[in-house]
């Protein structure tokens, strides 16, 4: 029988074993993956986990932490990449393995939701990650070269215009970049937190470094940039606009951005577009005719509810405030986590702890739960309402006026330059 044991690497020979399996498994080479590792300020060893079969490294995860915002609170998140098993070890359910004591892990470690991409769901299904649809937009390049008024993508349509765009220089023009991405995002649910360490970081990024950047500047200061994503093995006639941010009154920067990227790529068959609801170009998408669908892509795990919903407390009770809601008791649960909300004299307790059978409790699937939380409660979302054994009146105002006050419309987004 096989000796297996699941673990964090335990040394520099061991992470440089792991960069070996994972250029064997991926159509990507050995130095993009280092520079994922080597090059981050804050890397851990504990987060690049293995299953060592018989002495042999047969496969691995990594944890790539960030910090996303929820208005003005944030959010411990675990993104999920780097998945792979050597090819004479697959069907052994080693990465199910790996994921299950990872789930523990962060748990333990204060992570609050856990984040992957990927196409091929089932995988990690069995394991709670569930799809949260994001809205993506795609267009023909050619419809899009008309569009933006390109004859050709070599065109300059930017003469006319005041600003002078240019590619992005990230040795001179990231503070510029890093204060607008700030201003733009400030307080935009989904969006990651950059600090001063993660721009010191991209400098040397392979993720960074094989996209493609423009910026414009006005009087010679930067109002706006955009980022395409790097161009994808699997898919190399497509490509992604990954990020596109601009200072408020320089929304009009949005085209001759556009323009400078496009002539850049002009071998591009689809142009994909994710962006905030309350971008400018969406707008201008849906006046295109833009293709509208919704991506499968992202996949969200829920690890601490309660603490999560302790962490978002200040939010949930400013909204509760202005809108003068009155006292109530009501639980959420989903799957084997629940937390009891407690609102009374405008204060909102989160109890952990509590009698489930006689709360009124509100029952949400993983996938209506992350959504309601990051995106805003819409009727979509499936809830099942049980009453409970509670002497209290019922919940009011109904429950799903109150869920739409908890948990509002958000103009939320993750950019896609973030993905591990």
């Amino acid at each position: 029988m096989s000796n297996m044991e699941i673990r964090p690497v335990q040394s520099r020979a061991e992470l440089e074993e792991v960069y070996n399996l994972l250029e064997t498994c991926f159509p990507i080479s050995k130095s993009y993956f280092q520079s994922r590792l080597d090059h981050y300020t804050a890397y851990r060893s504990d987060t690049t986990w293995v299953a060592v079969v018989d002495g042999v490294i047969a496969s691995t995860v990594q944890i790539f932490p960030y910090i996303c915002r929820v208005e003005d609170v944030t959010l411990k998140v675990a993104g999920i990449g780097s998945v792979a098993t050597k090819p004479e070890y697959r069907g052994q359910g080693l990465g199910l393995q790996i994921l299950q004591k990872l789930t523990e892990w962060m748990a333990q470690e204060g992570y609050d939701l856990s984040l992957l991409f990927a196409s091929i769901h089932p995988f990690y299904e069995k394991l709670g990650w569930t799809i949260v649809p994001e809205t993506e937009y795609r267009l023909p390049a050619e419809q899009f070269y008309s569009r933006i008024s390109l004859a050709s993508p070599d065109s300059d349509t930017a003469a006319h215009s005041p600003y002078w765009v240019k590619p992005l220089e990230l040795s001179g023009d990231l503070k510029q970049v890093a204060a607008i991405y700030e201003q733009t995002n400030q307080k935009r649910t989904l969006s990651r937190v950059r600090d001063s360490v993660y721009w010191q970081d991209v400098r040397q990024s392979a993720e960074w470094l094989e996209g493609t950047w423009s910026a414009a500047l006005l009087d010679g200061a930067i109002a706006a940039y955009g980022r395409l994503g790097r161009r994808n093995p699997w898919d190399n006639e497509a490509i992604a606009l990954e990020e596109l941010c601009y200072l408020p009154g320089h929304e009009s920067a949005i085209l001759p951005i556009l323009s400078h990227l496009a002539a850049q790529h002009p071998d591009i068959k689809t142009w994909k577009f994710r962006l905030p609801p309350d971008h400018a170009l969406l707008p201008l998408l849906k006046e295109w005719d833009a293709e509208q669908t919704a991506s499968d892509l992202m996949m969200w795990k829920m690890i601490r509810l309660t603490e999560t919903l302790q962490i978002m407390k200040p939010v949930l009770e400013r909204r509760l405030r202005e809108e003068s809601v009155g006292s109530f008791r009501l639980a959420l649960r989903c799957a084997e986590q629940s937390a009891l909300l407690i609102y009374e004299e405008e204060h909102l307790a989160i109890v952990a702890n509590y009698d489930s059978g006689k709360a009124a409790t509100l029952e949400f699937q993983q996938p209506g739960l992350v959504t309601m939380l990051l995106h805003g409660y819409n009727s979509d979302i499936t809830v099942d309402y049980c009453p409970g054994e509670q002497l209290e009146p019922e919940v009011h105002p109904p429950v799903n006026e109150l869920l739409q006050i908890m948990f509002p419309f958000q103009n939320s987004v993750f950019y896609l330059t973030d993905k591990f």
